[in-house]
């Protein structure tokens, strides 16, 4: 459609020439190639917008074809040409025309009347197409701002629906480049988090699993003890959050377990009260090893290590903390450890049997274990001994209840 409008504009050009020459033999043959430029000006202009708007609405689609910017960037040149041509050339061009006649005092009122009606035509037409390009400048300038708020907010891959060749298209063109390239760091940077908590999670279960190895325990008492925590914790009514994090904390509850003697830690009797006295160090050597990390994991492994001793009626170690001066996380812990200590086999006693941990459990609520969590244990007791069941260690025998 496009091409026959180009010859047909062509043709009618040539028979309007030959017409306006059979029609008026008396004129200068200048006067018809006037007429035929001057036709064929007009038609270039309003052929260049046809151009124009066929071509916006046929290539978006391939936006990211480098032919696609070529061409955008030539058809923008036609359509300032055509600009030019349909207001700025005719209306010079009249008032040239009108101001000639004036100085040879050859115009009459109603060639001037003719003159001013074209001019004010012609500025109209330059108005309404400075208004149509202002409306597009306006629009793709509000869906730029409207892509950096998206990024502003988060959304880094956006979709600019602004092609053109000027600057604004090249803006558009680097937002979108930035935007992908910060999602792409985000990302990178998203996933060196991951494996540093991972790496976190990982160095703690293992340092954990050290501690146990040393005093010949299973390294499976340390993920019973994070998983009971973490129930305990949520039953209490801590965030998923909080919970989370004492459940990959509570492994390190008994590093300081390390810097025990092995004749003391792995003694097979009762301790003496010199030998309780260096054992009960633990607790203060797991805080300060600890103590002093930003990480919210070491931190809270710190409150672990040195509280979970601690015992309600303000009779443990190493501070004598009673109540609620002692930190949840160190109470919460309390109960999960000697929950599963007693049911273990260690170096110095065999695993008690289930009647014998409940009962010792409810005789020391309130004195050694904070009574509200005892009550929750009790109350959610097979979720507990579900986890016991799922990582048994092989020389363990529970009786169940």
């Amino acid at each position: 459609m496009y091409y026959l409008s180009i010859i047909s504009w062509v043709v009618v050009g040539i028979t309007a020439f030959f017409f306006h020459q059979f029609k008026y033999p008396d004129f200068p043959w200048i006067s018809h190639a006037k007429l035929l430029s001057g036709y064929w000006i007009l038609g270039a202009g309003v052929l260049a917008q046809l151009e124009y708007s066929i071509f916006e609405k046929t290539y978006k689609t391939i936006a990211t074809d480098a032919h696609y910017y070529v061409f955008n960037e030539k058809i923008s040149y036609r359509v300032i040409e055509s600009f030019f041509i349909l207001t700025i050339a005719p209306a010079l061009t009249l008032l040239l025309v009108l101001t000639r006649y004036q100085g040879e005092n050859t115009s009459s009122e109603h060639m001037i009347q003719e003159l001013t009606y074209l001019i004010a035509l012609f500025v109209s037409v330059a108005l309404v197409c400075a208004k149509i390009f202002g409306d597009m400048l306006k629009k793709d300038t509000h869906t730029i701002l409207q892509s950096i708020q998206k990024i502003q907010k988060g959304t880094y891959i956006v979709d600019i629906e602004v092609h053109r060749a000027d600057e604004l298209g090249e803006i558009s063109s680097a937002i979108q480049a930035m935007g992908a390239e910060i999602d792409q760091g985000i990302g990178k940077v998203n996933t060196l988090n991951k494996e540093i908590v991972t790496t976190q999670k990982e160095i703690v279960y293992t340092m954990g699993e050290i501690a146990e190895t040393r005093s010949k325990e299973t390294g499976n008492h340390v993920k019973r003890v994070a998983l009971y925590s973490k129930l305990l914790a949520l039953f209490y009514g801590l965030s998923e959050e909080e919970a989370e994090l004492l459940k990959l904390a509570s492994p390190m509850h008994d590093i300081g377990k390390i810097a025990i003697p092995d004749h003391i830690l792995n003694k097979p009797g009762k301790h003496t009260s010199d030998e309780f006295k260096v054992m009960q160090t633990h607790a203060q050597i797991g805080y300060e090893i600890l103590k002093n990390s930003n990480r919210p994991i070491l931190k809270t492994a710190a409150i672990v290590a040195a509280q979970h001793h601690e015992k309600w009626n303000g009779s443990g170690y190493p501070n004598g903390l009673s109540g609620d001066n002692i930190h949840i996380y160190g109470r919460i812990t309390a109960v999960a450890d000697v929950f599963d200590a007693l049911g273990s086999d260690r170096i110095y006693k065999q695993a008690w049997g289930d009647e014998s941990i409940f009962a010792l459990l409810k005789e020391e609520s309130g004195k050694h274990f904070d009574p509200k969590l005892i009550e929750i244990f009790f109350n959610h007791l097979n979720e507990f001994l579900s986890i016991r069941n799922s990582l048994k260690d092989c020389m363990n025998h529970h009786n169940s209840i």
